[in-house]
């Protein structure tokens, strides 16, 4: 890149950050004269107006956006059209219409996408809770060095993401991959892990739940540490099992951190798609691992189908939200 180029995107950068202060100090004056009747809530006020104008500007203008846009007709087509006269126009349930009923890529449909994401969350989702409180539980019973074990088995997570995928990619090279290189030395065949359409989607469950269990296993800890060392004493005194003494005493008291946990778990391995992005070639990639939100980012960003894109956005948000306040209302996690 040129100079005039670095110092033209430079002056761009600081043109936005004055400008932003600048907005900031202006609606700060702006409440401390228009709030000065009422001093006791004043500070309160704008120390939190900063916060609601950038949720306003980032996350609610967007989200609103993003459904006007589904009923527009944006491409990479239309799209100098409405640089140039800021009209978007309308074509109803168009959209909505073609997510169920052609494919978001190339050949996968809408369908196909649907079952390998609810595949992928309830297989990842299964080894995390599985895995984490299995973790977790041997940490409650060591006295010793518990803190070091702890961080060492908390590294997956607190990696970088990005640099954590792209080395499992490494170890998953057909001809170099230590994995292959393991399952010759044991007598078993290599897979073309990067390629093949079921061993490629089991490298990326395999490197997604490498990544998340130690989320599960420091909250699951930090739930059976609050539970008081007397519930187990007492239950060991009438004779209870450990069997019994888990089912009835940890996994009740757990319950408070489990639900969050796995409603957060639920989402965020829906919605990962830096994993199956980075693990399947970043740009393009095969379809033999897409879920439906790595599928709706190829759609939007290396097809240019925008208005596309934001009604299947809208439609992973419908399904997002179904399954969330069904597990909730299954769950009693509200109560």
């Amino acid at each position: 890149m040129d100079s005039p180029a670095v110092v033209s995107s430079l002056a761009q950068v600081l043109y936005v950050i004055a400008t932003t202060f600048g907005a900031v100090a202006v609606v700060e004056l702006f409440l401390y004269f228009a709030l000065f009747k009422f001093r006791r809530y004043r500070f309160l006020v704008m120390m939190l107006a900063p916060a609601l104008i950038a949720v306003s500007l980032l996350i609610v203008y967007p989200f609103f956006f993003e459904f006007r846009l589904a009923f527009a007709n944006l491409n990479l087509y239309t799209i100098a059209e409405w640089l140039e006269g800021g009209e978007l126009g309308w074509v109803g349930f168009r959209h909505f219409l073609a997510v169920f009923t052609t494919s978001p890529l190339q050949t996968i449909s809408f369908w196909g996408l649907l079952g390998r994401t609810i595949v992928w969350t309830l297989v990842n989702l299964t080894f995390h809770v599985a895995l984490g409180l299995g973790l977790a539980l041997l940490l409650n019973r060591i006295v010793r060095a518990r803190a070091f074990y702890r961080t060492l088995l908390i590294i997956p997570w607190a990696m970088p993401q990005v640099v954590a995928v792209l080395a499992w990619r490494g170890e998953f090279h057909p001809q170099f991959g230590f994995v292959n290189v393991i399952l010759q030395w044991i007598g078993l065949q290599g897979f073309n892990w990067w390629s093949d359409p079921l061993p490629v989607f089991i490298s990326c469950c395999i490197v997604n739940i490498w990544l998340g269990i130690p989320f599960m296993m420091i909250v699951f800890l930090g739930g059976l540490q609050s539970i008081p060392r007397s519930y187990y004493e007492a239950a060991s005194i009438d004779g209870a099992s450990k069997w019994m003494q888990f089912r009835e005493i940890t996994m009740p008291l757990l319950k408070p951190v489990v639900v969050p946990s796995v409603t957060l778990g639920t989402i965020w391995t829906f919605n990962n798609i830096n994993v199956i992005y980075l693990m399947t070639g970043q740009n393009g990639g095969n379809e033999y691992a897409d879920i439906l939100v790595s599928a709706w980012y190829k759609s939007a960003f290396n097809y240019s189908r925008y208005s596309f894109s934001a009604a299947f956005a809208v439609v992973i948000f419908a399904i997002l939200l179904v399954v969330t306040l069904a597990w909730m209302k299954l769950s009693k996690g509200t109560e």
